[in-house]
């Protein structure tokens, strides 16, 4: 927008100042053209006289003597002709062509040739005049012809152009810094609403204390800054909001289940009761996974906004993990459940990431897995450092055995969904269970959100709305596709530190 403001600017002041340079400086050339004309004037008079009197006494000795001092003080060229055509008397060595002859023709008809045209840088060094003179009688006598210098006139002009130009070009160069200062001073508020739109979108606090320019502008800066204002207390009070509507929630239901178990019962009442304690149970999982997202949110919006509040910052955010150290907790489980979890790889890595976040994601992936993947299912956890030039590894069957993840060998386009700077760690967790419809991976992590195939079994919906607000806060991110065993894969991209 800057360069729109600028240029027509720009353009404007270029026209005015050539408007003002061109006159300027051909006043100066016919000015100075003038004054040579009027000294040349004068001297054609005095030789004029002179030639006068030579023809008449039929003695140009005087004549001979009056031109060459002339000669030596401008010099300047001169010849006298008389009416026959004859030269009286010549100094310079000037002589009769037929240019100086046509001169003469015309002068001798009492048309005098003593018009100089205007003097420019690139006009030649000489211009020749004529003048007649007659002796008492009505025709002329003869001609005088002077060979005009204008060296020294161009000379002039030239430097009296250089002058104008360099005041053009200082005008110019003024007026571009003029313009460089109005127009930033007229765009400041406007490059001021940029970055507070892009502040408020990457979610930190807009800046539009400092904004000047334009008084306009400067309500429009005040008005978005009052409106970025409403928009962040409506996101705090709806994080707010759904934090303490979760935490008021624990206590009702607390009370109502101490009542149920307080209430007697008999057979027929059993069941009945035992459905609603069910529905308790399902409501507190329910509260309990919107009070970790509502956490989760919270710091990754802080994250995003550059205002760490603690919850990840120095040495806790980093620490030393591996698939091993990852699947660990969970093997016992899942053996008990007849589900076999293993992983690939057994490199340490250092990630940017607070190790209960990680364990967390970890979790909530292999708690889907063995709800959702089905008996007998194989779960896979793969950990390796990936290059910032990106990288991926064959799929089982496809030149490594069992899926080797190694880091090196993967096709790169696996990892086109982490195009982020700098060295990265990649986590992944694939099944060989049925996994969802190719139209619905785009569905996973929305809140709430559940495979119409898996409603039948329990939960929330908003495990993986918690996974990817969890590495949000971590500056991870998190990628679904199928899995080359056939179930679904979850990849998960952290920060590596070295």
């Amino acid at each position: 927008m800057k360069l729109q403001v600028l240029l027509p600017l720009m353009l404007f002041g270029l026209l005015t100042v050539i408007a003002i340079i061109v006159p300027a400086s051909e006043g100066i050339a016919v000015n100075r053209t003038q004054q040579l004309t009027l000294q040349r004037a004068t001297s054609m008079d005095q030789i004029v006289q002179r030639a006068e009197t030579a023809v008449a006494a039929d003695d140009a000795s005087g004549l001979e003597r009056y031109l060459e001092r002339f000669a030596e003080t401008y010099g300047e060229a001169a010849m006298v002709v008389d009416s026959e055509g004859q030269v009286v008397s010549s100094v310079g060595g000037l002589e009769l062509d037929p240019q100086v002859a046509s001169l003469v023709l015309a002068a001798s008809r009492t048309v005098p040739q003593r018009s100089i045209s205007t003097i420019y840088p690139w006009s030649d060094d000489t211009h020749l005049v004529a003048e007649p003179f007659a002796n008492g009688a009505s025709a002329a006598s003869g001609a005088v012809v002077l060979e005009v210098n204008q060296t020294e006139a161009k000379a002039q002009i030239t430097g009296w152009w250089a002058l104008v130009a360099l005041a053009g070009l200082l005008l110019l160069l003024l007026l571009f810094a003029a313009s460089q200062f109005w127009t930033s001073w007229v765009l400041r508020p406007v490059r001021a609403l940029d970055a507070a739109a892009n502040a408020l979108a990457e979610q930190r606090e807009p800046d539009l204390a400092a904004a000047t320019g334009p008084l306009e502008l400067r309500r429009l800066s005040s008005s978005f800054a009052r409106m970025s204002r409403g928009v962040e207390d409506a996101l705090e009070q709806q994080r707010g909001f759904v934090a303490e509507a979760s935490h008021q929630l624990r206590n009702p239901l607390a009370a109502i289940r101490l009542r149920i178990d307080a209430l007697p019962r008999d057979e027929a009442e059993e069941a009945a009761l035992e459905a609603v304690g069910g529905d308790l149970d399902r409501l507190e999982h329910v509260v309990d996974r919107m009070l970790v997202l509502a956490d989760a949110e919270h710091r990754a919006t802080a994250e995003a906004s550059g205002r760490r509040t603690g919850f990840a910052d120095g040495a806790a955010r980093e620490h030393l993990t591996s698939a091993a150290m990852l699947t660990a907790p969970h093997e016992e489980r899942f053996r008990e459940e007849g589900m076999r979890l293993r992983f690939d790889g057994d490199e340490e890595i250092r990630v940017a990431c607070r190790k209960s976040d990680l364990e967390e994601i970890v979790e909530t992936m292999l708690d889907n897995a063995r709800k959702y993947a089905g008996e007998g299912a194989s779960v896979t956890i793969r950990f390796a450092a990936a290059p910032s030039s990106g990288w991926s590894a064959a799929a089982p069957g496809e030149g490594e055995p069992d899926g080797a993840f190694d880091g090196r060998s993967q096709p790169a386009e696996a990892f086109e969904a982490f195009e982020i700077d700098g060295p990265r760690a990649v986590l992944e967790i694939s099944d060989d269970g049925p996994g969802v419809d190719e139209d619905e991976l785009a569905q996973l992590g929305t809140r709430f959100w559940r495979s119409p195939s898996h409603r039948s079994l329990p939960g929330t919906g908003l495990g993986l709305a918690i996974v990817g607000e969890l590495a949000r806060a971590n500056r991870a991110t998190v990628d679904y596709d199928r899995a080359p065993e056939g179930g679904l894969r979850a990849r998960i991209s952290l920060v590596r530190t070295w």
